[in-house]
């Protein structure tokens, strides 16, 4: 399971309604994700992958949906 399907999971279980649909491109916005279910989807990235995202890229790009989330945390990985 790739990270944005791992971050969909995640948005499943935890932070929407039952029956909801999620997918990599759903915008948060659609969901109704507020700005502390966003923050539950960041300390589940930092707990899960070891990755803190810098304050300058949580921004309403990276914060559009589970891919472009993905993206972010995949740049910010240490190789």
């Amino acid at each position: 399971m790739n990270i944005s399907e791992q971050l969909c999971d995640f948005i499943r279980t935890n932070l929407v309604g039952e029956g909801v649909a999620v997918t990599a491109d759903t915008p948060f916005e659609k969901l109704g994700l507020d700005s502390f279910s966003i923050i539950e989807i960041i300390l589940f990235i930092e707990r899960k992958y070891g990755v803190t995202i810098p304050d300058k890229e949580l921004n309403k790009e990276n914060l559009f949906s589970a891919a472009t989330l993905a993206k972010c945390v995949v740049g910010n990985q240490k190789t």
